[in-house]
């Protein structure tokens, strides 16, 4: 790992907590997502106020529900807690509610909300990813240039948001995967306790 590293940027569905909680084909029949378009983005192309107020709706509810029944990805705690006494500063990039992140954070045991120095979420003022201004937020959040910054997610999107933004990036391909990412990740790893040999004794902080 570059000795330049001062934060890490964690996906949270999939990443921080066990995959699977979320069931987005559920979701995009229940807001009648075409296939091919993300739910988000298909959300926005709602020609009224109402149809997209009733889509995000229905959208935070199957994130509430899921929230309440995720737990933690295996060795997520432990990886918080290492990185911590690192001094590394950690954040959150979701295209999820605030509400849902908060809640499903409520059943990890080591780890709480204070732990992360920024979490931003679609209600933030940046376009979600893929797009780079999500984590461009997040950098300036976190007091750090993008370029000091490790982007860790389980899905494309992940990555390409933190290529573009000039961050280094660490993809976690698990069973769940369905896409990889096209130019590949700086990292791949299967299980998150894997990122902890990727930091060198080199490291400074």
């Amino acid at each position: 790992m570059s000795k330049w590293l001062q934060a890490v940027l964690f996906d949270f569905d999939g990443t921080l907590t066990r995959p699977g909680s979320l069931d987005f084909n559920t979701i995009r029949r229940a807001v009648k997502c075409p296939a091919g378009i993300p739910i988000l983005e298909h959300i926005e192309t709602l020609a009224t106020d109402e149809p997209r107020k009733r889509a995000i709706r229905i959208l935070e509810q199957y994130e509430l529900e899921a929230a309440k029944r995720s737990q933690p990805n295996a060795g997520a705690e432990d990886l918080i807690v290492f990185l911590k006494s690192l001094q590394l500063k950690l954040g959150i990039l979701t295209r999820n509610s605030l509400n849902s992140v908060s809640v499903a954070l409520m059943n990890f045991s080591r780890v709480q909300e204070s732990d992360f120095n920024a979490i931003i979420t679609r209600h933030d003022p940046a376009r979600p990813k893929p797009h780079p201004e999500s984590v461009l937020l997040a950098a300036s959040r976190l007091g750090v240039a993008p370029d000091k910054i490790l982007v860790v997610g389980d899905y494309v999107f992940d990555i390409e948001a933190g290529q573009q933004a000039g961050a280094q990036t660490v993809f976690l391909h698990t069973s769940a995967t369905t896409r990889l990412p096209d130019p590949p990740a700086d990292y791949t790893i299967k299980v998150l306790n894997e990122l902890k040999a990727i930091f060198g004794p080199s490291i400074e902080l």
